[in-house]
């Protein structure tokens, strides 16, 4: 489920369309409600300024000759206050990238009777291993945009990225982090949304209150623990304008009940070790010695945020890389997990950790917001089904959703011995397509 780096160019060339038009303004606003986010922000410190040009002629280089406007870029490290999955309170922090436009598009927004506001994505990120992987280690200040989505969704589309690292990375980097757990995921992206906007309203940001929300992988089963939430109350004063989640486990028993048997061989053993450690960190009724065979001190080294998923994969013994064993489809479940509990978990419905996953299901309620399933077809990391069966899930309750699947043939990145993953290498197609959902939403278009 690791997100793994793309060519910039690959991810921001599918998007590049005639975003600047009508982005950023007041036409199709929120409730322009101020949100109460004192008692989340702890503080924010700009870490880097990018100006228009700069931001211009790294798409024209990258993206688009012929591009004629990029909005300034100002990333800000948030410290936010959350609560942690086992109810500890904690700061977290995260990346907020801010869009400035140029005079010159303010004077043309000005011509057609419009003025520039800034419309927020929650974007949430898909599973990272390294504590240097996160938003704000790698949007780090030297003068140019670092973090692709940030560029994306800030320097091209005018949306201003709320971007958290997530609880075990960056400042919580000593935590252990909370893996597939709804809750957590949905608490940490919702505080820092709070946190930015008070960032942004004491520093005098034309904010219009609408949000979007997106994620990849992890992020798009955080996405929609996020979306859940907020329909629930839990941020009022937002306008929740549409909820793009991509490739996420939404149905994490589903996913498990492929995953947990003796005889399948693990495309990416690393997340479901993650997801072990997870559980059995946050539940205190999990045991991790009754599931998994590496020790609890194998796990707690694998997972320190200072090893990639192969160093991961080496530590928990499902790989070697001296004679070319990766850890990808080379080894079983039984390799990682005791067949007592694969056993147990495969003909008893009251498995500990059935029941949990049953918990953490995230297809089990009705959108009253827009939501598209952003997928490839050919998924080999997430299967499918996931989105197509939460698609018809919600629909058949009457939800506003719609289910973009993404052909292979489609892939700027065609799968090789550098990108085996057809999972990872449409990442930068599903976010092209989830940004222009949201243009065209924001534009009024939808």
């Amino acid at each position: 489920m690791q997100f793994i780096k793309n060519n910039l160019r690959d991810l921001l060339l599918v998007v590049f369309v005639a975003f600047f038009s009508a982005c950023g303004t007041e036409g199709n606003t929120g409730d322009n409600n101020v949100v109460d986010g004192s008692a989340q922000l702890v503080s924010a410190t700009v870490i880097d300024e990018v100006n228009a040009s700069t931001m211009l002629a790294v798409i024209q280089s990258k993206v688009d000759p012929n591009a004629t406007n990029a909005f300034a870029y100002k990333a800000v490290k948030i410290l936010y206050n959350t609560v942690n999955q086992d109810g500890e309170a904690i700061v977290a922090s995260g990346l907020l990238t801010i869009p400035t436009p140029t005079d010159a598009y303010k004077a043309y927004l000005a011509s057609i009777s419009k003025s520039f506001s800034v419309s927020m994505i929650n974007e949430n990120h898909g599973t990272i291993f390294l504590n240097s992987d996160a938003p704000t280690q790698v949007e780090i200040p030297n003068g140019l945009p670092d973090y692709k989505t940030a560029i994306l969704m800030t320097g091209i589309a005018g949306f201003a990225a709320v971007i958290p690292d997530y609880i075990g990375f960056g400042e919580t980097n000593n935590k252990v982090v909370p893996y597939i757990l709804a809750k957590s995921a949905a608490r940490n992206s919702i505080d820092m949304i709070k946190a930015s906007i008070k960032y942004m309203e004491d520093n005098g940001i034309n904010i219009n209150y609408q949000l979007y929300i997106s994620g990849y992988s992890q992020g798009g089963y955080n996405a929609m623990a996020v979306a859940k939430s907020i329909q629930n109350n839990a941020l009022s004063m937002v306008n929740l304008k549409g909820v793009a989640p991509m490739a996420g486990p939404y149905n994490v028993e589903d996913l498990a009940d492929i995953e947990l048997n003796a005889t399948h061989v693990m495309a990416y053993p690393a997340f479901l070790a993650d997801l072990a450690y997870s559980y059995a960190h946050y539940y205190s009724d999990v045991n991790l010695s009754n599931i998994a065979i590496p020790a609890l001190s194998q796990f707690q080294l694998a997972f320190d945020g200072q090893n990639d998923t192969v160093a991961i994969h080496t530590i928990l013994g499902v790989a070697n890389p001296s004679v070319g064993d990766y850890g990808f489809y080379t080894h079983k479940a039984d390799e990682l997990f005791k067949d007592s509990f694969i056993n147990d978990y495969q003909n008893n419905q009251n498995n500990i950790m059935r029941q949990k996953f049953v918990k953490n299901n995230l297809d089990t309620w009705t959108p009253s917001s827009k939501v598209n399933l952003i997928q490839c077809v050919d998924d080999d990391i997430i299967p499918f089904s996931e989105s197509n069966n939460t698609y018809n899930k919600f629909k058949l309750n009457g939800a506003d959703v719609i289910l973009t699947g993404i052909p292979t043939a489609l892939l700027k990145q065609q799968q090789d011995a550098m990108h085996p993953f057809i999972h990872a290498n449409c990442a930068p197609e599903a976010y092209g397509a989830a940004v222009q959902w949201f243009a065209a939403i924001r534009n009024g278009d939808i």
